[in-house]
């Protein structure tokens, strides 16, 4: 990653293991790290660091919130955040309203590394080193 400081991205899914391995491989890539395993969480840290990437997990059944409510919240504070959702089953209504509410993407777990980077490059307009 060429810039001239760390890229901000933040990971929110309520598994840890996912949230641990997603962050230190981030990290590792040069981005600044931010996690959340709920919904209400993503948000606080969303409105107070702003990162360039959100990547939102759609099913969290132990958060308060969804990964659907998570990113109409996050857009509400900007329209512009990049959001990819990630999940395990890609259910058409579920796709259908993450694009309404302004997802930048939508992948299916389990999903490779390299397949999130190239989105990830796509959709927020860099270059992972």
């Amino acid at each position: 990653m060429k810039q001239n400081q760390p890229l901000k991205i933040l990971v929110v899914d309520d598994e840890e293991g996912i949230v641990d391995y997603t962050v230190k491989t981030y990290a590792m890539k040069g981005f600044t790290t931010f996690s959340a395993t709920d919904g209400i969480t993503a948000v606080e840290i969303f409105r107070k660091e702003r990162p360039l990437v959100t990547l939102i997990d759609v099913h969290m059944p132990f958060s308060p919130i969804d990964g659907i409510e998570t990113l109409r919240r996050i857009k509400e504070i900007d329209k512009k955040a990049v959001c990819i959702m990630v999940t395990r089953i890609a259910e058409k209504k579920e796709v259908e309203t993450a694009k309404e509410y302004g997802a930048s993407a939508y992948l299916v777990k389990p999903c490779e590394m390299d397949d999130l980077d190239k989105v990830i490059e796509e959709v927020a307009k860099i270059k992972i080193e």
